[in-house]
């Protein structure tokens, strides 16, 4: 097998496909419900109880503990990835607010019917952005997730809308269809791990989601990102969806030609869809390539039944290497166990610094929350004697085309870990599975569990069907809607915003609180949306911290009208911000010292540079205005307004 990856792809060739299931927050509030502390306008309200759908920060005040099983559909089947998860036997601990939590996310209490808004919300988004065409009853369905991140075992989710040969968006020209609209609930909040137990916290269970499902229509990773842009973009112009980082996660189903349709779960960032799909083409290119090596080598279902399992702990008591010395004092085990035929395959690289070894850590962490495993193309960096490495070959039985692998930790985990392996390379006899992957920093991912069936989906029973009548579709219709072209002529013609900043402006969820800010305080819209779109993300591509919120960007600009700022005191207190984000913009306006320079102390230090350059004053008259300038803003620690500044200057000078 080739040793380096695939460059400069030939996408048609390869028969690269992508489909998006775009999933985007609803904000929809239930007046049905009522909280004082957190209004229901602002935040909107969760999809089956009153509860509104805020995030919090806050520790939490009240913690279950559970355990989740798999149990069999209305087909009677037990679906294959609730089976996956159930392998793991995860104790669960949930995290909830007294203030903003119910029964019903404790799985306490029964559903209440279903936030009226948010049905109407998202009906008018399939019909009106989408062309989809809405069902006739809604119906509500349970879809098995034994993870953890829903309490009762599996989220509730109903179709909205369906799509035909009219349902599309077009995107620089080419119809990508779009074929489905559902409505969900979101999942709890996965936190970690604690003492061995999943951790997830209920202020995001609930929340509303609309997801869009596009075809598989996308040829290019560039496509990819333009799509998932348009769609964002749609979305935000009704106003009926929450902003901010964790309101949108995109499932990414990316398949090639002789590979399968896998999906890559869950991914946030705009700027990283083209990595995670071209990463994927790659993994499944050599996937096929390291199927075809297996098979060559005579890989059967046998060798993968006859993996042995081993405690080798007493064989690595005489290790120096720092890791294995002060786990087993630490009275963690050494486990090892053969990989059949495996040889050389182990280290070979499937995504850019994801090789096979990887994946099989990846399974570990996943199946056993272990810390990963240490494979025999890689153990030599390990310090570790020929002697011991060819005890433990002989200890595990391991023939000259055999690798192995040792895990440390227990020997529960050892044996949840290679089951679980067993189970992947059983599916890697018939191809590449289909599988849901996670999404990893680098823009790579790792194995999650195999593609769910339809086995893990039937009705509510706490819920009838929800018939959609003429009335509703009349309201669906009358809603005035602004189209991002639309809004795009709006901003220049409002806010006189130049077109960079209006097409920026116009994709960026920060739209809404640029209108908020410029129709609550008086400030220039142009320094408001070049704040917004420009100093901000080049501050924080210079390593500042900015974790601003929508509240933080308002009070921002009304200190900056109140204390009368010039706007060369934005960036100073931003920078200011990102290391005492704890603090008020009105406190760190005083702690700076930012405060704006009265007439007469702008004057006083116009006196002072003035009597300091008098001598090139009086020889090169205007031509010494640039000099002046900068030292009169260098003393006013750029608390002048610089164009008072200028105008003072040129009256003086020319006098």
């Amino acid at each position: 097998m080739k040793a380096e990856l695939p460059s400069n792809l030939n996408y048609d060739k390869i028969g690269f496909k992508v489909g998006i299931e775009f999933h985007q927050q609803l904000l929809a509030p239930d007046h049905r419900g009522y909280s004082d502390k957190f209004p229901l306008d602002e935040y909107g309200s969760k999809l089956f109880c009153p509860c509104p759908a805020v995030i919090r920060e806050s520790e939490p005040d009240i913690r279950i503990k559970r355990q989740l099983r798999a149990l069999s559909g209305e087909t009677g089947e037990i679906d294959i990835s609730a089976k996956f998860e159930q392998k793991k036997q995860q104790n669960i601990i949930y995290e909830a607010y007294s203030d903003s939590n119910c029964l019903i996310e404790l799985d306490e209490e029964p559903i209440n019917t279903v936030n009226p808004e948010a049905i109407f919300r998202a009906s008018v988004i399939a019909k009106r952005l989408f062309n989809l065409k809405l069902v006739d009853e809604v119906i509500i369905c349970r879809k098995t997730i034994v993870d953890g991140s829903n309490v009762s075992g599996f989220q509730r989710t109903s179709i909205i809308a369906v799509g035909d040969n009219n349902s599309f968006i077009d995107v620089k020209g080419k119809k990508i269809g779009v074929y489905l609209a559902c409505l969900e609930e979101d999942s709890a909040k996965n936190i970690g791990y604690e003492k061995g137990s999943r951790v997830f916290r209920l202020d995001r269970l609930g929340i509303p989601l609309i997801e869009i499902a596009t075809s598989p229509d996308m040829t290019t990773p560039s496509e990819v990102t333009d799509v998932a842009s348009r769609i964002g973009s749609l979305l935000r112009s009704t106003g009926y969806v929450k902003r901010g980082l964790g309101t949108i996660r995109q499932d990414l189903n990316v398949s090639i030609t002789g590979g399968s349709r896998v999906e890559i779960k869950g991914v946030q960032e705009l700027d990283m869809l083209e990595t995670f799909v071209t990463n994927e083409a790659i993994r499944q290119m050599r996937m096929i390539e390291l199927q075809k090596e297996l098979k060559s080598r005579g890989f059967t279902a046998e060798h993968i039944s006859k993996i042995i399992i081993k405690d080798v702990t007493a064989n690595f008591k005489s290790v120096k290497h720092k890791l294995i010395k002060s786990s087993i004092e630490k009275g963690k085990k050494i486990i090892g166990f053969s990989l059949p035929l495996f040889d050389k395959l182990i280290g070979l690289e499937l995504q850019p610094n994801y090789r096979v070894g990887t994946e099989f850590s990846e399974i570990a962490k996943v199946a056993a929350q272990a810390g990963g495993i240490i494979h025999s193309d890689e153990i030599s960096e390990y310090g570790i004697t020929t002697e011991t490495l060819n005890q433990l070959k002989t200890d595990l039985k391991c023939e000259d085309q055999d690798g192995y692998a040792i895990l440390i930790g227990t020997e529960i985990m050892a044996q949840k870990t290679v089951s679980m392996i067993q189970a992947v390379l059983n599916l890697w006899l018939n191809g590449i599975p289909n599988e849901v992957r996670a999404p990893r920093v680098d823009g790579t991912s790792g194995y999650l569990r195999p593609l769910p069936g339809g086995a893990r989906m039937y009705p509510e029973t706490d819920l009838p069907p929800i018939s959609i009548t003429s009335d509703f579709i009349e309201r669906i219709n009358a809603v005035e809607i602004e189209f991002p072209e639309d809004r795009l002529i709006r901003l220049q013609k409002d806010y006189n915003l130049s077109s960079n900043l209006s097409e920026k402006l116009v994709l960026d969820p920060r739209l809404a609180i640029f209108e908020k800010i410029v129709s609550n305080t008086k400030v220039n819209p142009v320094l408001v949306a070049t704040t917004i779109l420009e100093t901000i993300k080049s501050l924080k591509r210079d390593g500042f911290e900015l974790n601003l919120t929508d509240d933080n960007l308002l009070e921002l600009f009304s200190e900056y009208e109140t204390n009368s700022l010039v706007p060369s005191v934005l960036l100073p207190l931003l920078e200011s911000f990102s290391k005492s984000s704890d603090k008020s913009f009105k406190e760190l306006i005083i702690l700076e010292g930012l405060t704006s320079l009265d007439d007469e102390q702008l004057i006083q230090i116009i006196d002072e540079v003035f009597e300091t350059n008098a001598a090139e004053i009086s020889e090169k008259g205007m031509r010494v205005m640039g000099l002046l300038m900068g030292q009169i803003m260098t003393k006013s620690n750029n608390r002048a307004d610089g164009k008072k500044v200028s105008q003072i200057l040129k009256e003086r000078l020319s006098n």
